[in-house]
């Protein structure tokens, strides 16, 4: 594995914590975050990203992103995972994605996520994790 793949790791673990500032360390200041694969226009800026998580992280009681599979050619990083977690109000939501992060001077300047938003709404809305889904998660991590 090379050394942007280790950057996503160390996202992962802070992000495991809610730890917003170990996260917002491997950001560059001008990254664009498009994580909502497509619903909503991506977010400008570390300032941004940072509101935004720091909203997230309220949120929630605990996170258990994971990756399963990803690769490094160059400053692109591609990655699929889960991104799962249980709400402080005991919600569990459990999104399968794709997304690409691409570096600068060790950085993540761009980062884009790909996911079915449809997904993350019945889950909010406690309709809770199909079995379709369990058996996409249900993968060693990488």
């Amino acid at each position: 594995m090379g050394q942007n793949i280790d950057t996503l790791r160390a996202v992962i673990a802070a992000w495991r914590n809610q730890d917003v500032e170990g996260v917002v360390r491997h950001l560059h200041d001008d990254i664009t975050w498009n994580n909502s694969g497509g619903l909503r226009p991506p977010l400008q800026g570390k300032a941004e990203m940072r509101k935004a998580l720091e909203r997230m992280a309220e949120g929630i009681e605990e996170s258990r992103w994971r990756l399963f599979d990803c690769a490094e050619v160059g400053d692109t990083v591609w990655m699929e995972g889960v991104d799962e977690l249980i709400g402080k109000d005991g919600t569990r939501v459990a999104i399968p994605y794709a997304g690409v992060l691409e570096f600068q001077d060790g950085l993540i300047k761009e980062w884009r996520e790909y996911f079915q938003g449809e997904l993350l709404t019945q889950m909010r809305a406690g309709e809770g994790v199909s079995s379709d889904v369990e058996a996409m998660l249900d993968r060693p991590e990488v």
